[in-house]
């Protein structure tokens, strides 16, 4: 397993959906369509990206993490029960797309050191199963 080895100074928490993902830098909060071309414009509308955390969305996130190691910025697929007790850990208990993407940009700028990198699955291995 990969992991970072100094703290990201650049952290993106993305909430991703079927249609949209909602994605918070910390200072602000958009909602951009899920499309590898959208995708494409926002990682590029960024100088440099330390650490994109998201949770698993039944495969929806599939593009996101395409694009973001086509260009060499590190992710993490953060298991949802983890990121669900961070999150009540702060008393919140409203759901929004906005607050799950900020906090999981909290997440990852809290626990950046102990977050596994996500890695693409091996060709052969992918095949053979």
């Amino acid at each position: 397993m990969a992991f970072l080895h100094q703290q990201p100074q650049l952290c993106l928490g993305f909430d991703i959906a079927k249609d949209t993902i909602t994605v918070c830098d910390g200072a602000t909060t958009r909602t951009i369509a899920n499309q590898r071309r959208a995708i494409r414009a926002l990682l590029k509308s960024y100088k440099h990206i330390d650490l994109v955390v998201c949770e698993p969305t039944g495969g929806h996130e599939s593009l996101l993490l395409e694009e973001c190691l086509r260009a060499g910025i590190a992710c993490h697929r953060a298991d949802t029960l983890k990121v669900k007790s961070f999150i009540r850990s702060f008393g919140t208990h409203g759901k929004s797309d906005a607050i799950d993407a900020r906090m999981l940009w909290a997440y990852g700028r809290e626990r950046w050191a102990k977050l596994s990198l996500w890695q693409a699955p091996d060709a052969d291995a992918t095949r053979l199963r």
